[in-house]
Parts: structure tokens; sequence; C-alpha cells
């Protein structure tokens, strides 16, 4: 099944709208239909820039994860603590 330019094209649309408006109630489902897309090709040919932005984009995401994934870990940790009974020396 082909999705026609058109279609593409609103889909961009939204995409923007989405991103532009933060509409975060929608942005789940946005993101679900580009990756479908971007999983159905096998590469993608883009200019220079598009592909060093994607590339900035792609380590902000990836630094924003870790950061994230550490505060985590440090919050598991103290609650980890809290939870431990005192032991008596």
């Amino acid at each position: 099944m082909s999705i026609l330019q058109n279609e593409l094209t609103h889909l961009i649309f939204l995409a923007e709208v989405v991103i532009a408006s933060r509409k975060k109630e929608v942005m789940e489902d946005t993101l679900q239909c580009l990756l479908y897309i971007i999983k159905s090709l096998p590469e993608v040919e883009v200019p220079d820039s598009v592909a060093e932005q994607i590339a900035h984009l792609t380590e902000r995401i990836e630094e924003k994860l870790r950061q994230e994934n550490e505060r985590i870990q440090e919050i598991q940790g103290n609650l980890g603590r809290l939870t431990k009974p005192n032991s008596i020396a």
C-alpha cells in the first residue's frame, strides 16, 4: 500500500501543528505515524543541513533521556535508603 504525497503533506502539516502548539495529547499518535513511515524505509536521502539537524536533535533526545534516567536512579536510590530500617551500630 502506498501513502500518497498529499497524505504525507497533510501528516507533515499535522506534525508541525502538534509541535508548534505543544499539543501533548496527540504527540504520541503523531510520533507513531511518523515512526511507521520511517520504519518502512530502508534509507532516506536528505540534504546535509537536514542530516545535521537530525543528528543535533538525536543528541538532544539522547542527552535528555540519559538525564532523566540518572534522575530516576537517584530518586530510587534515595527511596531505597529511606525504606531500609536503621541499623543500630
